[in-house]
């Protein structure tokens, strides 16, 4: 079994120069990576995901004021 001789496809393979460029990694240590994360995703497993929620985030849309639900003509007012 060569399991580590994984071929990229062309059609990918710029965004993975892209990625491996900006995250300052080699291309075997992406797949690895990327491997590792698809492999505990399917698991149901964490993925270790870098992503960040924030507890207290503003609204960045005003609420309107009393709407009668019976003269709501689904319109937006400019």
């Amino acid at each position: 079994m060569s399991a580590d001789k994984i071929r990229i496809r062309k059609s990918i393979y710029p965004k993975v120069q892209m990625w491996c460029q900006s995250l300052e990694v080699s291309e075997s240590e992406f797949v690895h990576e990327a491997l590792t994360h698809y492999i505990r995703f399917l698991s149901g497993k964490p993925t270790g995901s870098n992503i960040v929620e924030f507890s207290s985030v503003e609204t960045c849309v005003e609420q309107p004021e009393d709407i009668d639900i019976d003269d709501f003509d689904g319109g937006i007012a400019l």
